[in-house]
């Protein structure tokens, strides 16, 4: 897969996973896209060196196999969004 189109897919995965929460299976997915664009040959050494250590941090998240993602916020009203 092309490296533009696993990034798309890794901002994706991030951006559900901080919405509605990580997953068995975003987890996986996500973690099986940095490992594909780390490997790429060619690569811009510092985006290499951030995805290993992106990489690392969702190699130690441990997600319950029957987990799901949330349908709601539980901390703001509907719509709004807090950073």
């Amino acid at each position: 897969m092309p490296v533009d189109l696993r990034l798309a897919a890794v901002i994706h995965l991030l951006s559900s996973s901080a919405l509605r929460g990580a997953t068995l299976n975003k987890t996986e997915a996500l973690r099986a896209h940095l490992r594909g664009i780390a490997a790429q040959d060619g690569l811009n050494p510092y985006l290499k060196s951030t995805l290993q250590e992106v990489l690392g941090g969702w190699e130690a998240v441990q997600c319950h196999p029957n987990s799901v993602p949330v349908d709601f916020y539980p901390l703001t009203a509907p719509g709004c969004h807090v950073h």
